[in-house]
């Protein structure tokens, strides 16, 4: 199989995928950006009360900034703090929705696992030639996808650390999972009841 015709996976299309999505735009490279969310900046959607540390300017790639402007988009006030929510209606969700992005995001896809194709424990000759094969999970079930590079943009938001040292859940998290929140929890909106006269 000849590489260099396959496409660059991207797994996540949050502020760093969609940022090499567009960057491989602009160096004539086709990618394939994988969320497993149902749209983009899925887990930026989470945490969208927050309020981030950086300003826009550090915030909008110069990639995927010429394709928004180029569409007409304007760049927010550079020096201001947005907000997860801000970000992904501002900025994500217009750069997911062009003509030259919108064709190459596929939501609803989470990665299961990726190899090399034809490379397992027992064989490994070959292995820097052989493209990336890529099990995703669709709505329509399960699929393979073959890539020449993959870059994993997934962050760690989904996958939180344990509460435990070590890196190991403490004794009984398991078991209380679901009463752990491991994110940042809206306290004045969305987790107000959960919250409210505690401590």
């Amino acid at each position: 199989m000849n590489t260099s015709t396959l496409p660059v996976a991207v797994i996540g299309a949050g502020p760093v995928g969609m940022a090499a999505a567009a960057q491989l735009l602009a160096r004539g490279a086709t990618p394939v950006v994988l969320e497993a969310g149902p749209a983009v900046g899925a887990n930026v959607r989470a945490w969208g009360h927050v309020r981030l540390f950086s300003p826009w300017k550090y915030n909008v790639d110069a990639a995927a900034r010429a394709l928004l402007e180029a569409s007409g988009w304007a760049m927010p006030e550079g020096d201001d703090f947005p907000t997860g929510r801000e970000l992904v209606e501002r900025y994500l969700a217009p750069l997911a929705a062009l003509p030259t992005m919108a064709p190459h995001i596929r939501v609803g896809t989470r990665v299961l696992g990726i190899s090399r194709q034809g490379v397992d424990k027992m064989k490994n000759a070959g292995r820097e030639q052989a493209p990336f094969q890529i099990h995703i999970a669709t709505p329509d079930g399960e699929d393979v996808l073959f890539a020449r590079a993959v870059i994993d943009a997934s962050g760690a938001y989904g996958t939180p650390s344990p509460l435990g040292a070590n890196g190991m859940p403490a004794v009984g998290e398991r078991a209380l999972r679901d009463d752990v929140f491991y994110g940042i929890p809206d306290v004045l909106g969305a987790e107000r009841a959960r919250y409210a006269g505690r401590r």
